[in-house]
């Protein structure tokens, strides 16, 4: 099972530090998401990493940006490839966040894999959010042939439940930003996922 890490919502003073330590250490997703941020804004945060790492990260937008950004892909919200969409995104690696059963089994087939949550209650959140049902889940994934990674609450702690479903990852955000030593929590995490 693959780990796929978020980037902390809000930059950090040892956020470059520590992400480059985790790419050492076997890091191969990285989605690069942070609270409002422009394109410009990715850019300049995506300079402050060796080149050879822009091939393990996905950006949150649109196939153009994660083009734009040469970056490996993107991952789009799943109600944006609902409507019509242009023909040249489907030659860029796509992932849906899909937060719904219905968003899951409504993707179109050149998607490659789906972001699919929150299985538990987020530790980044201030309220409670509605979680997906865990038999429900499981079912709709047995039917569907995409890459499939849950997120949402996921850390060490909940790992052996989440590894009953048919998963080929699962995506981490404060399972890894939450702790004093974030480098650490994702070498732990990581063995864990046996990566």
């Amino acid at each position: 099972m693959r780990l796929w890490l978020s980037t902390s919502p809000d930059d950090f003073s040892a956020e470059f530090d520590d992400i480059e330590e985790m790419f050492k250490r076997g890091l191969t997703r990285l989605i690069l998401h942070k609270r409002n941020a422009t394109e410009a804004q990715y850019e300049r945060w995506l300079m402050a990493l060796p080149m050879e790492y822009r091939d393990r990260i996905w950006v949150r937008g649109t196939p153009d940006m994660a083009e734009r950004l040469d970056v490996r892909g993107c991952i789009i919200e799943a109600s944006v490839l609902a409507g019509e969409i242009p023909e040249r995104w489907k030659r860029i690696n796509c992932i849906a966040l899909c937060r719904s059963l219905e968003q899951l089994e409504s993707l179109p087939e050149w998607v490659v894999g789906a972001l699919i949550g929150p299985v538990f209650q987020p530790q980044s959140v201030y309220e409670p959010v509605e979680t997906l049902d865990f038999g429900g889940l499981a079912d709709k994934l047995a039917e569907k042939s995409l890459q499939a990674i849950a997120f949402g609450g996921i850390d060490h702690e909940n790992l052996e439940e989440i590894k009953k479903l048919p998963l080929q990852g699962i995506s981490v955000l404060g399972g890894v930003w939450n702790y004093a030593d974030p480098v650490n929590a994702f070498v732990k995490l990581s063995h864990a996922c046996n990566i």
